[in-house]
């Protein structure tokens, strides 16, 4: 049997979404050289590490460090089987055609990338969130969390994976990931749910994660910008 090549990653914490049937579904109607990952952590409950071990992932608890830690040691595990990772949100659905897309950006030299963002749900507030974010990626060719960023595996090794943040894990990878060649920005859309953004306010969050990003291209610390958040 031919190894995967292609591992989707997906990082638990304490508290994660209700995971929906169709977020299983869109990974394993991927062909068999696609392997499902779930990096949790002691927090993660015994029901999310079931239900991931039921669609048939690999299931790793770690301690309790950084997201971005989990992530690069769940991805050093599968690198000698994968020739490429997706990182993705456990509360983010991968649109249909997904792996074709990912494949097909790689293949035409593009170092990584990720897709548009887009919401499960959340009317034209949330569309406006999308809006902007896929706008300024256009332009800064720096895809977050949310929008299932991937990457060559001998990239992602080559440049030391996701450092151990607390927070803005994915900002700093992809600031370095852009750095090594050609990001591929896909027409193709996941659906993220916008709890978050419902729970906390729109307009406040969308205020914070400026906040949040400003004081850290200053270079404010990541422990810093990690409790500055939760305020």
């Amino acid at each position: 049997m031919e190894s995967p090549s292609i591992a989707v990653i997906v990082p638990l914490g304490a508290v994660e979404p209700p995971l929906t049937a169709l977020f299983f579904e869109r990974v394993r109607k991927a062909s068999g050289r696609v392997s499902l990952v779930a990096a949790a952590d002691s927090r993660t409950s015994s029901e999310t590490r079931e239900a991931f071990a039921r669609a048939g992932a690999s299931v790793f608890a770690f301690e309790d460090i950084p997201r971005g830690a989990r992530l690069t040691r769940a991805a050093q595990l599968h690198a000698s089987s994968a020739e490429a990772f997706v990182f993705l949100h456990a509360d983010t659905v991968l649109p249909v055609g997904w792996e074709l897309a990912v494949r097909a950006a790689l293949a035409r030299g593009a170092v990584g990338g990720a897709f548009r963002l887009g919401f499960s749900s959340g009317g034209w507030r949330m569309s406006w969130v999308s809006g902007w974010a896929n706008l300024r990626n256009r332009f800064t060719r720096m895809p977050y969390g949310d929008q299932a960023p991937f990457v060559r595996q001998d990239v992602y090794e080559r440049i030391g994976g996701h450092r151990p943040w607390p927070i803005l894990e994915d900002w700093d990878f992809s600031r370095r990931l852009r750095a090594e060649g050609r990001i591929a920005l896909l027409s193709l859309a996941v659906e993220t749910s916008p709890r978050r953004y419902l729970e906390r306010g729109v307009a406040r969050t969308v205020l914070k994660n400026w906040e949040i990003l400003s004081m850290a291209r200053r270079g404010e610390s990541p422990v810093e910008l990690a409790e500055r958040y939760r305020t």
